[in-house]
This record gives C-alpha cells, structure tokens and sequence, in this order.
C-alpha cells in the first residue's frame, strides 16, 4: 500500500485535496493535540486518549455543517441520539486509527507538496488565480497562522491519502462492467402519444358536495398549527466591536504570548532507503554499512547513491531529498536521528520499520520568535477577540438577571446593552431554527411566557451566545374554513377526475393496439432513448420503453405519470453495443468506487486490531440504553 501511495503520490494528492480543502475551510482541521491528563477520556486508540472534549469539538463541527446545508430545517438537537453519539465517536476512533498509522509507516507530504495544494485549491481561487487575501482571510478567521495550517495539511493529506490508497486498490470485474454497460447503455428506438388530462377538464363536474365530503375527510391538509409571534433579543461578544488596543497592550500581549509567535524547529533531510521487505535483514543492513561507507570517504555520491539504491521510489529519483518537515511527521527513529546531528551530516543506517536510512541533514531552520511588527494585525485581532469574550463575560449575569426581574418587556435590556431588537412570526411548536432552538420554543410555550407574556429566561442557544424572547402574539391550532380552501379542493378533485378519464381510454386504447387494430394514433417520430440518454423524454418514460423483453418487440406499452398524462409508447427495436476499451475502464472506476466501502472499512478494522481501541464509557456503545438514574 505504501508502494502504491508513493508511486500515485500526485494524483493521489489531487483527490485528496478535493475532499480536505473544502473540510477546512468549513470547519477547520481537528486538532489532536488537546489530550489531557485531567479531561475525561472516553476511548483509548492504543496509548493515544479521546476526551470528552474531544468529542464535544467535533460534535460541534458535525452541527455547524448540518446547520449549513440545512437551512431553516436544521434542528439543534438533531444529533442528540444514542446512534449520533456513537457515530461521533466511531468517526473519532478512525480519525485517531489513521494518524497512528500514518506515524507508525512513514508517509508523509512535503511542505512544497503541501504549499501547492493550497495554491490550487478553489477556496482561495480568485478570477482563476491563488488570492494571497483569500488565503489570509481563512486563516484569521480560523485562528491559524500560515506555518500551522501547512503543518496540518501535511499530516491531513497524509492521512487521507492513506485511505485513498486503499479505494484505488478496489477492482472491478470486466463482466460485472459489461453487464452495467449493458444496463445503461441499452437503446431503444421508440415513437410515443400521449393522451393528456387537459382535454377531459371541461367534462369534469365537482358538486359541492363531492367537495365538502373531501374536505371532511381530509382536515388534516387544511390544519393551520398552533403558532406564536415574537421578538428577542442576543447577547454574544460580536456585540462589542471596534476594540483597539494601545502599544502598550499589544507589547505586553507580544511578550506575554511568545508561544504563539514562535515558528517550530524545521529541518531538511534526504535519506537513501535500504528495504529489509522480503530480505535478509543482516544482508540489508551490510548494504547500508557499506554504502555509508562510501560516503564518508566521498559525501558528494550522495545524491547518485539514492537514485541508484535506495527504495524509495518517491523520493529516490530527487537524489533521496525528503523537504522540510518539523517533529511529529517521520516515524520516530528516523525523526530522533535527524534531530540530533547538524547541517551536513552523514548519519550512520538507522533502522526503521521500513529498513534502514542512510540520512543526510541539508538544512535547519531553527525555532525563531516573529518581529512583532509582523505579527501586529494577529495580535490586534486576538486582543479585540479575548476583550470581547471579557466583556461578554462581564455582562452575561446582568443581561440575565435584567430580563428575569424586568420581564414584562425586553427594552430595558436593549436600552442598557445597545442591541437590535428581532422580529418573528409563525413559531410553532416544532419550529427550529440557528437560534430558536427547542429549549427556546419550549420556554415560548411555557405558562410564564405564552400567557402571562413575560419575557423567557436569558437562554444560551450557542457558544457565548445568550437569548431571549417573549410573545407578541399568539395563534391558537385550527382548520381553514371550507370556504377558503374550496377552489383548491376543486382544483385537486378536477385534476383527479381528468387523470382518471385519461387513465380509461389510454388503457383502451393500448388494449386495442396490442390486439392489432388498426392504429389510428399519431405517434411521435423516432427517438432512440436508453437509461444513460432519455432523449428528451421522463425518466419513468424510458423505464416504461425498456420493460418489454427485447425477443417481443416491436410492441406497444403505456404508463401513467405523475402529472396525470398517460403515455403510449411504440417500442420498435432494441440495441446494444460491447463497451470501448475506455467505456469499460469507466465501468470499472465506477464498481470499484462501489467496492471501496468495503474495503476500506476492512482496513479500518484491521487498523483497530493492529492498534487496540477500547471505549471506557459505556454511554457510548451501540445500543446504551440510559436508566433513570442517569444524565442526559
């Protein structure tokens, strides 16, 4: 597998990137490393720790883009179930599965790998071109500086190009793909005629009665749910802006912070790869020895050495070159080694998983705190960031406690804290939304609030995100009068007796074709359609066409859409073809994307066997089921 993903390196990362970029600039890359002694830890991934904030951080990120693609339908609550806890985790556990993996067999991306990924990923696209502007706006707004994020698009690419070998690994069968072929690519040259339920309207009659009767027994299409008008308001630290800090402050946060300002210890490396897959180790070591001889009478060969020797194809034409990487990315011998020599030094075969490395250390760059010069606009925005959450905090309690002992109106609150008061009509019970959650429409329907019309509790609907409501109005549950909805009825019932009417005689008709009366329909001209082509026809149109078996035709056939008009088709001949050599190849990408699942989840599962996974809360195994006595 290792093979494959270094002989596919570039189009392997092309893949990736179409799946990796877009994740980050959602939701950011996970981090791993928040592991603590003191947080509570959920599972074990070999000696590697899942907390609960762990667990916390990427449930949030699973809501965050549920809400995206969801819109107004998104609820808040939409993962709290005992199946999402377990998939947050499983998720968790294979995330974790796949860093290991990476650590433990050495694959790794370049920093130039990494830096071209991002040139040419869409997000920072502009008119076609990498935006520089784009690019900073992400990081800002991710809290990551350039250094940081291509240290973790490295090991994310990485990891999924760990996946990623294993799908290209999937094959499908050239007969499965024929018979695919086959099914999609099936022509049938047919004519058509259809008998629409437009002409029967001016024959259709709807009584009143016939009306009342469907509204009687349809009351629930005509039910108006019970609903409450409202306003509210937010408090949250995007309420606090055009926050400066003087010199003073940005000095004192500079010195304060040098951590943050601080660019890791980096070096270059090239390696010549002696494998000890397949061989004798003893005779895999002597080669190394002797090649690292060699180069201590002559370090110039080095480069010639690797492409001649080493087993790293990846690296091996590049004269063994391996670019900048920091700690952490190389398996951890090879990582000690490099480490602990200095520039220009020849170091002796070490031995890894892999076999045994003969590494030359081409170049360092050290540790270095940033000028704080460069680092001012980071540092203004961190300021303005930490003085806004200090200033919410600050005000939090009081906001809560104003619109508890002033609950007869929300203006105090919006007098004293400066905010824009909202409107909203329609909430009902079920409603949900990014801030009227369930726990707020619960609080609008409690007795408080919906009939003495006071304000909700200060309620928090996300992260430092505090609300609160009262009703302005409220709708009682109740039916639409007959006589507001009686021209829709009507129109539906009309529609329902015209496609019945076009139902009969097309029926008829196709009866009288199939017993070879004379034909007296004018069919459309030709059209040869298949499945992957309808040629202008409905899709349930073509799967009609191709339900007669090819030894009985020509023949005649008929369908009902959905819209009522009903189709008959004269199905003339059927045609298929062997698929083209590329035709084929496509087939087979397609059942092997198919066959991928499998196996990668195989993968996964012998990754877990490899590495060890045991989950420590029982809340979060399949079918929990929580006694009284336990917390939601």
């Amino acid at each position: 597998m290792l093979q494959a993903f270094r002989t596919h390196k570039r189009w392997m990362m092309f893949i990736a990137m179409i799946f990796i970029i877009p994740s980050f600039v959602v939701t950011g890359i996970y981090s791993y490393n928040r592991m603590s002694d003191e947080e509570s830890t959920i599972a074990k991934v070999g000696d590697s720790s899942i907390t609960v904030m762990d667990f916390d951080a990427a449930k949030r990120q699973y809501l965050d883009n549920l809400r995206r693609q969801m819109g107004p339908s998104f609820k808040a609550n939409i993962l709290d179930t005992q199946e999402a806890r377990v998939m947050i985790l499983n998720n968790l556990i294979n995330e974790r599965l796949l860093l290991l993996e990476q650590m433990t067999d050495y694959v790794t991306i370049g920093e130039a790998d990494a830096i071209s990924v991002i040139k040419q990923a869409p997000a920072f696209q502009r008119n076609g071109s990498f935006s520089a502007d784009a690019y900073k706006q992400f990081l800002n707004a991710s809290g990551k500086s350039d250094e940081q994020f291509v240290q973790e698009l490295r090991r994310d690419l990485s990891r999924e190009m760990l996946t990623s070998s294993v799908v290209t690994s999937s094959v499908g069968s050239n007969a499965m793909a024929q018979r695919i072929h086959n099914l999609l690519s099936e022509e049938r040259t047919v004519r058509t005629y259809s008998i629409s339920p437009e002409q029967y309207k001016k024959q259709v009659k709807v009584t009143d009665e016939e009306a009342q009767n469907y509204y009687r027994d349809n009351q629930a299409l005509f039910a108006v749910p019970e609903s409450v008008d409202i306003e509210y308001v937010t408090l949250s630290p995007s309420n606090y802006k055009n926050i400066k800090p003087s010199e003073e402050d940005v000095k004192t946060f500079y010195e304060q912070n040098p951590q943050r300002f601080t660019s890791p210890e980096e070096r270059s490396a090239s390696h010549i790869l002696i494998s000890t897959a397949g061989v004798d180790e003893a005779k895999a070591k002597k080669e190394a020895d002797d090649l690292y001889e060699n180069l201590k009478a002559n370090p110039k060969l080095f480069n010639q050495l690797a492409k001649e020797h080493s087993d790293d194809p990846g690296s091996a034409q590049k004269g063994g070159a391996l670019g900048f990487f920091g700690r952490g990315v190389m398996v951890p011998e090879f990582e000690q080694a490099v480490f602990s020599g200095k520039k220009g030094d020849i170091l002796p075969p070490v031995k890894s998983a892999f076999g045994f490395h003969i590494i030359r250390i081409d170049d360092i760059h050290p540790a270095a705190l940033k000028p704080m010069n460069s680092v001012r606009s980071e540092i203004e925005a961190l300021y303005a960031e930490q003085k806004s959450m200090e200033m919410f905090a600050e005000d939090a309690e009081n906001f809560s406690n104003m619109v508890y002992e002033q609950s007869e109106s929300l203006d105090p609150v919006v007098e004293e804290f400066k905010l824009e008061k909202h409107t909203l009509n329609g909430v009902t019970r079920d409603y949900e939304s990014d801030l009227i959650n369930g726990h707020v429409v619960d609080s609008l329907y409690s007795f408080d609030v919906l009939e003495d019309k006071r304000n909700t509790n200060a309620i928090e609907v996300a992260r430092n995100t505090l609300l609160a409501a009262r009703v302005t109005k409220h709708h009682p549950a109740s039916t639409k009068p007959f006589a507001d909805v009686k021209s829709q009825i009507v129109t539906a019932l009309s529609n329902q007796k015209a496609a019945e009417m076009a139902k009969v005689d097309g029926e008829k008709a196709l009866a009288e074709l199939l017993s070879d009366a004379k034909n007296t329909k004018k069919f459309s001209e030709e059209v040869v359609v298949s499945r992957e082509n309808p040629n202008g026809l409905g899709f349930d149109v073509v799967t009609a066409a191709l339900r007669p078996l090819a030894a009985t035709l020509p023949t005649y056939t008929g369908m009902q859409s959905q819209d009522g008009t009903y189709v008959l088709i004269h199905v003339l001949k059927s045609q298929t073809t062997d698929a083209q050599p590329e035709e084929l190849a496509m087939r087979k990408a397609e059942l092997a994307h198919l066959y991928s699942n499998a196996e990668t989840a195989a993968y996964i599962e012998g990754l877990r066997a490899k590495f060890g996974v045991e989950i420590l809360k029982e809340e979060y195994t399949p079918g929990y089921q929580p006694n009284n006595a336990d917390v939601q």
